[in-house]
């Protein structure tokens, strides 16, 4: 897979983020690609072009799955976003089941001890510490059946032991597929990724 952007501008009301940028991710030359820039420059909003969340306001972005090029609307995508976003009266399980996935429910609770080793997947996640909230918000993000996963912001508040659990087993279960990440924090694990600069 290719994501392509040419000429890109991206605005909200009268504030530019970027213009006449282009970047090319070539997942098959790298299957991670890291996004860089300093705060402000528009890292999140290019992740959410690249996913199809948002649009252009100029340019334009290609998507090219195999030997066929078509839009964004067949691009299955999986976020972790800087808000954790999970139903807090829920129980971990509970929000784990609410995503489409091919796992089983047996699966998700292995998962789930991987991450978040001798915790409980029956608390509400209300009680969580914001580091467990946010190996679960990433456990959420790793289930469904996807073909680009987009990490923004994925080790705040984790520390180094857990940020080892997440990389490995984000390469344990990522395979062939596509991901993009932006993250202030090195990676520990990830070295052999592309690299976009905004």
């Amino acid at each position: 897979m290719v994501l392509e952007i040419t000429k890109g501008e991206k605005k909200y009301g009268e504030q530019s983020l970027f213009q006449d940028f282009s970047c090319r991710l070539d997942f098959m030359k790298h299957s991670i690609y890291r996004i860089e820039g300093e705060s402000g420059k528009g890292k999140t909003s290019l992740m959410r072009i690249l996913s199809s969340l948002e649009h252009l306001d100029g340019g334009e972005l290609s998507i090219v799955m195999g030997e066929a090029a078509r839009g964004g609307n067949g691009l299955r995508s999986s976020w972790m976003f800087q808000e954790n976003r999970l139903l807090e009266k829920l129980s971990a399980m509970e929000n784990l089941s609410l995503i489409p996935s091919s796992y089983t429910a047996s699966e998700k609770i292995y998962f789930f001890e991987q991450l978040l080793f001798g915790e409980d997947f029956e608390k509400r996640v209300s009680e969580y510490s914001g580091g467990m909230k946010r190996r679960l918000s990433f456990l959420r993000a790793m289930l469904p059946d996807f073909d680009i996963l987009l990490l923004d912001e994925p080790f705040t508040g984790v520390d180094e032991e857990n940020q080892l659990k997440m990389e490995r087993f984000l390469l344990e279960h990522l395979g062939k597929r596509a991901m993009v990440f932006a993250s202030h924090e090195e990676p520990l694990l990830w070295k052999n990724y592309g690299r976009i600069r905004l």
